[in-house]
């Protein structure tokens, strides 16, 4: 029985061995490159010699790191706005691009949502009593240069705006007194509250702003990168993966804060 049983195994296998075979590969360019290159919105310039090394804005460089891992490919960023993205994937500037906002763009290019979305919240001392974007006009609100939703939403309030080229200096700016208001995602604004350092300045204003989303572009035609990036998504979002970025990179900038100030908190 056994001895007959073999050539249909080994037929089977072979099928299916073929079958994998013809499997089109998942981002060939960046393979055949050897790095996977994402676009993204705002890319901060480079720290001068000697400078100190600070976590970014967001989460896009962990957002395209983990993606990386996935292919097991290393990452290069490069700035590019959403409305470039059509000819840069055209031309194979780019792999994909990690866009805000997925309106415009035309049929050849994929929209793939990442199932992360956030907008600016509050980081307030809680011996102050601004409670709603009314009370900031003419108030200082900071956030990092690459917060851009955050720059228009306080511009909308009538308050100043002071950015700073990282997250933790304009949140040591707003410890020290030198800003009312830092303004950073919600997402990662509660793990960051649960510091005991920071239940002083856990107070925040009333939810304004619509939320966006992050989502990917990538070339229309490449059916296959489309399909599993897909699936990668909703491995993501089914492993909590959203949920250990905002908690590291809340963190991380913690711990950024903790190295940077050099004063003590201010109490209005």
């Amino acid at each position: 029985m056994m001895s007959r049983m073999r050539p249909f195994v080994l037929a089977a296998g072979l099928l299916l061995a073929g079958l994998a075979l013809a499997q089109p590969e998942t981002f060939p360019a960046a393979k055949a490159r050897g790095e996977l290159v994402v676009g993204v919105p705002y890319l901060a310039p480079p720290p001068v010699a000697g400078a100190k090394i600070r976590t970014p804005e967001g989460l896009d460089a962990a957002i395209t790191e983990k993606l990386g891992a996935s292919l097991k490919l290393p990452v290069r960023l490069v700035q590019l706005p959403a409305a470039d993205a059509a000819r840069a994937l055209k031309a194979g500037e780019v792999d994909l691009v990690l866009a805000d906002r997925a309106d415009g763009q035309p049929q050849t290019v994929a929209v793939q949502a990442t199932g992360y979305a956030a907008r600016p919240k509050a980081v307030i001392r809680t011996d102050t009593r601004m409670r709603k974007p009314a009370d900031v006009q003419g108030r200082s609100v900071c956030m990092a240069e690459a917060a851009t939703q955050a720059q228009a939403l306080a511009q909308s309030w009538g308050a100043t705006v002071k950015t700073y080229r990282v997250p933790s200096d304009a949140l040591v700016a707003v410890r020290e007194g030198e800003c009312d208001i830092g303004l950073v995602d919600d997402a990662v604004w509660e793990p960051l509250m649960r510091f005991p350092e920071w239940k002083k300045f856990s107070s925040t204003l009333t939810a304004d702003g619509a939320r966006q989303e992050r989502v990917w572009l990538l070339s229309a035609q490449d059916d296959a990168s489309r399909a599993w990036l897909g699936q990668e998504m909703r491995a993501w979002d089914r492993a909590g993966a959203w949920k250990a970025m905002t908690t590291k990179w809340a963190r991380d900038v913690a711990f950024d804060v903790y190295l940077d100030q050099e004063v003590p908190d201010c109490h209005g």
